[in-house]
Parts: structure tokens; C-alpha cells; sequence
């Protein structure tokens, strides 16, 4: 077996075998999910989601992978409209995830939060008259108050 293949095959068990600890999106408490690429219905085309199917957003205040999204800042309730996805141990995605994209970042408030392309990932709550994201394929936290997305497969917030 030639040394190219070999390195494909341990890749490809490694995406297989391993996986993420991560917050649930719509229960909260954890749980063993991959972060994987999912077609969605509303948006027409594939974004990032949990395990589970939730989406997961970036933030675009958000620079070099750090998270600004914490607590009160940088507006009241923004930790708990927007609560992070949160994982612990050695970090791979799912099927379609590009893992040269996928890390994480230590937030101010002590918690680790994975990053995809240097953008932290959160899920929506919802707020005021936007509903949260129930269940897989909601995106209703897409495009709120010009500053919150879905995310690309390649890692880019998708919409304006």
C-alpha cells in the first residue's frame, strides 16, 4: 500500500472514528456530536450544523478566532441568545467538514469554543420576536441585525 494511500486511509478512520464533545443546540447539556455539512431546504444550498442537524452561526464582530460574543457583552443577554458550541479533547468533523478549518478558541469567561475557519460557532435562542432554532434545518438566527450567519462548508458566512 503506497505511503498516499495509507495517509487517506488513516485520515478517513480518523473522521470516521472520532469525534466532537459539543453543547447540544437545542437541549443544551452535552453530548458527543460531529461537526458535519447538511443541505438546507430554506437557504438552498449546504451549511455547517452539529451532529444533530442545529446550526451553528458566526458572529462577524468576531477577529482572529476569538470570541466576543460572552455573557452581557457586547449587548445585554448575548451569551444567552447566542450560546457557544463548547468541546473538549481532540477536535474532527464530519462528513464534508474541511479539518485544517476546525479548532477551537478559549473565551473570556473560561469555556473552550470551536472555531471553523477562525470563526467561533454559536447556536440562536432566539430573541424578541425571532423564534430560536428548534430543531435541524432552522436557521432563524440567518442574517439577525446584519451581523449573524450560517456558515459555508469552506468557512464563510453565508449572505451579505
Amino acid at each position: 500500500m503506497g505511503r498516499a494511500r495509507s495517509a487517506a486511509m488513516v485520515a478517513a478512520l480518523g473522521l470516521a472514528g472520532l469525534v466532537i464533545l459539543a453543547a447540544s443546540g437545542c437541549g443544551g447539556a452535552s453530548t458527543k456530536a460531529v461537526l458535519k455539512v447538511a443541505s438546507n431546504p430554506k437557504l438552498k444550498q449546504s451549511i455547517v450544523v452539529d451532529g444533530d442537524g442545529n446550526t451553528v452561526y458566526i458572529f462577524t464582530d468576531d477577529t482572529n478566532g476569538k470570541a466576543t460574543c460572552v455573557g452581557d457583552q457586547p449587548a445585554p443577554d448575548c451569551g444567552k441568545v447566542w450560546p457557544p458550541l463548547t468541546a473538549k479533547g481532540k477536535l474532527q468533523g464530519g462528513e464534508g467538514i474541511d479539518t485544517t478549518l476546525l479548532a477551537t478558541t478559549k473565551r473570556s469567561d473560561g469555556q473552550i469554543q470551536v472555531t471553523y475557519n477562525k470563526h467561533p460557532l454559536y447556536y440562536f435562542r432566539g430573541y424578541g420576536g425571532t423564534p430560536a432554532d428548534k430543531k435541524p434545518g432552522d436557521v432563524n438566527g440567518q442574517d439577525f441585525y446584519g451581523v449573524w450567519f450560517v456558515l459555508s462548508p469552506k468557512g464563510t458566512q453565508i449572505g451579505p
